[in-house]
């Protein structure tokens, strides 16, 4: 890239963890992410609330593995797989860090999966998940997530093209530094989809975002998605068929 290229420093990275399968391919995203932008990766164990609240149902039932057969669900059996797998996940995060020198740290809590993360985001520069459907739950969370959310494909693979999910309500500095940085590492095109309702609004976003990828030597695609429609959202995210999907919101405010 020239000289004039804005830069946007991601120092703190945040990965939530659950039983999912997905989890594990998240994670090494995130610390190869890391690695490459010498950030700190902060995970976050999510005991689900919802496994909790169903053990503690009198009616609640089991499938046994081997057996196929039904029992009763017992809360201190949950209670211990879920410190088992907070210790398997501890685990992975070790020898994911480990190879990189990453500095790292891992919390657990009780919650909803997706709502404690995003919680523990606030204050991250960049919060990697992973997602079974990752067309709807990247369209769902550009519906009011907090802090800028990387949204991977089950299988984790994150090198290629990115679509950057940007707000008009986010100023295109940000945005544009944040989406290119990210795209530079993820070594792919780069495209931008402009979240905004007022068309004129969103036109003048977009003139600003050519100057600055313009500035900065960088090529991206901008398209306009109105806001009330997140029906499109998704739509564009399934035609464009990205390897990433990046939410950019605001920074994080900075502490006094």
């Amino acid at each position: 890239m020239a000289a004039g290229k804005a830069a946007v420093k991601i120092r703190r990275i945040v990965v939530g963890l659950d039983f999912e399968p997905h989890s594990r391919p998240a994670l090494e995203a995130a610390a190869a992410l890391a690695g490459a932008l010498d950030a700190d990766l902060d995970a976050l164990f999510v005991e689900s609330d919802e496994l909790h609240r169903l053990a503690g149902l009198p009616f609640a039932r089991e499938l046994g593995v081997s057996s196929a057969a039904a029992r009763p669900m017992d809360p201190a059996a949950l209670e211990r797989t879920f410190q088992a797998h907070a210790r398997q996940a501890r685990r992975a995060l070790a020898e994911v860090a480990a190879p990189r020198s990453l500095r790292w740290s891992l919390r657990v809590t009780r919650g909803s999966v997706t709502e404690e993360i995003i919680a523990a985001s606030a204050n991250a520069d960049l919060t990697v998940v992973g997602a079974k459907r990752w067309a709807p739950e990247a369209a769902r969370l550009a519906r009011g997530a907090p802090a800028t959310v990387l949204v991977l494909p089950p299988s984790g693979r994150f090198r290629g093209p990115l679509a950057a999910i940007c707000p008009v309500a986010v100023a295109p500095e940000h945005a544009i530094a944040l989406a290119a940085s990210l795209g530079d590492t993820l070594g792919g095109g780069l495209t931008v989809l402009v979240l905004a309702e007022d068309l004129a609004v969103a036109g003048a976003w977009c003139e600003r975002a050519g100057d600055l990828l313009r500035a900065m030597d960088r090529r991206a695609e901008l398209e306009i998605v109105r806001e009330s429609q997140p029906e499109a959202l998704q739509a564009a995210l399934e035609r464009l068929a990205p390897r990433a999907v990046a939410i950019v919101a605001a920074p994080p405010a900075k502490a006094p």
